[in-house]
């Protein structure tokens, strides 16, 4: 007999990857209407060459979504409702015996092999991607050495900092009683802050080069902003981006001393001095208007909500059963995921919501710090030709994944559209 647990979650993913289905056809069907997608470009500046450039992109990268995604959905499905998971636990067990150790390292053998199981899988879908997509759209920039050292270097820091973090929080489900899960939001909050302080001077420099930013326009510009924003930053430096990718960025990151402002080389080939300042000013908004102090304080909250969800599952035998897993606390965390997947998706829009306005705001707080709206939306739009993103986007597409509000919204709500050629309000 199958259980009722297992078909429910079979089908409630598939519900879930064929609404997904649904919106990447609207939104493409949406973006693609010639009348709209036409009178988008005109408005954004965007010649006819760039347009199709944009289109031939965004059409590689749907067919690869659609492909890899119900892949790993059927694959992933597959696996589990044939006991996959439970060859997984069998095979962990196999190594703490053979080592001669306890329940702690089956459950990190059992993470271990999941990991390699999932790696493996994902690896060809990956290189097809950077190899083959980015290749094909000129941005990529990596050698095929490049992307296994940088591989070997994600699995080096995901076992030295990630191992270390599930087995606390495996100990502390088995020795801890009732209140584990105060002590396991604890420990896991203090890790998530230890690794955000390191992450600027420790671990971004293993896979980009970091220089300082060198004296002149563009850097007492930069610092000129910060004095004014009350950002103080621990340097500016420039990310040897362009040896992997032709896309550009900006960002600020880090905690306490060790916040750095950091400038894609790619940005600063693309953009003048008041383009890339324009930029920094709306990241350092995020920053002036608490954006990220409150990110983070959500985050926080919602990991303590995540593992009292948790406990009060531990106890019920078909939460496991299902799965065809034993009651074990990696088991526990393991089926918890599983579910935990589907509710993310379903709060996804909440939190792409808070974030849009959270973007409005920093373009407001940008143009208040001295950008005007014309240096603000050139690099706007520059950013969006470095990524050579199509313009549009179906509403509720961009409602339910997109972080960011569109570009046209952007321009319109900061003033730097020409509405006569710009499409209707509420359909970009």
């Amino acid at each position: 007999r199958v259980p009722f647990l297992l078909v429910l979650f079979v089908v409630l993913r598939l519900v879930q990857q064929s609404f997904e289905t649904f919106l990447a056809v609207l939104n493409r069907r949406h973006a693609l209407e010639p009348g709209r997608l036409s009178a988008a470009g005109r408005a954004l500046g965007i010649d006819d060459g760039d347009l199709a450039k944009a289109v031939a992109y965004s059409r590689d990268r749907y067919r690869f979504g659609r492909v890899s995604g119900w892949a790993e959905v059927l694959v992933g499905l597959a696996f589990i409702a044939l006991g996959g998971l439970g060859l997984v636990e069998s095979g962990a067990r196999a190594v703490a015996d053979g080592l001669g150790l306890g329940g702690l390292v089956t459950g990190l053998a059992f993470f271990g092999i999941v990991g390699v199981l999932s790696g493996l899988f994902e690896l060809p879908f990956d290189l097809y991607d950077t190899f083959v997509i980015e290749e094909r759209h000129g941005f990529n920039r990596q050698t095929l050495r490049g992307f296994v050292i940088d591989r070997v270097k994600g699995i080096g820091i995901g076992v030295a900092l990630g191992g270390p973090v599930v087995a606390a929080v495996l100990w502390i489900m088995e020795r801890m009683g009732p209140t584990w899960w105060l002590r396991a939001w604890g420990v896991t909050t203090a890790f998530s802050i230890f690794a955000a302080w390191i992450y600027p001077a420790v671990l971004a420099p293993l896979f980009n080069k970091f220089t300082p930013l060198e004296d002149g326009e563009l850097k007492e510009a930069i610092l000129a902003l910060a004095r004014r924003v009350g950002f103080r930053a621990g340097g500016l430096f420039v990310m040897d981006a362009s040896r992997r990718t032709a896309h550009g960025n900006a960002y600020f990151t880090g905690l306490f001393g060790q916040k750095r402002i950091v400038l894609f080389d790619t940005l600063l080939e693309a953009m003048g001095a008041r383009e890339v300042v324009a930029v920094l000013a709306h990241e350092l908004g995020h920053f002036k208007l608490h954006h990220v102090r409150w990110a983070i304080v959500r985050s926080v909250a919602w990991s303590g909500l995540v593992f009292y969800a948790l406990s009060r599952c531990l106890p019920l035998e078909a939460f496991y059963a299902a799965f065809f897993l034993d009651r074990t606390s990696y088991g526990a965390l393991a089926v918890f995921s599983l579910w935990f997947g589907l509710v993310s998706f379903l709060l996804q829009p909440l939190g792409n919501a808070l974030s849009r306005r959270h973007e409005f705001a920093a373009d407001a707080f940008a143009l208040a710090s001295g950008a005007t709206a014309a240096e603000l939306g050139s690099a706007l739009r520059k950013l969006r030709e470095k990524s050579r993103l199509l313009p549009l986007s179906h509403p509720v597409y961009s409602r339910v994944y997109h972080s960011h509000p569109p570009l046209l919204e952007r321009l319109r709500a900061m003033g730097a559209l020409d509405e006569a050629a710009a499409p209707p309000p509420g359909t970009s």
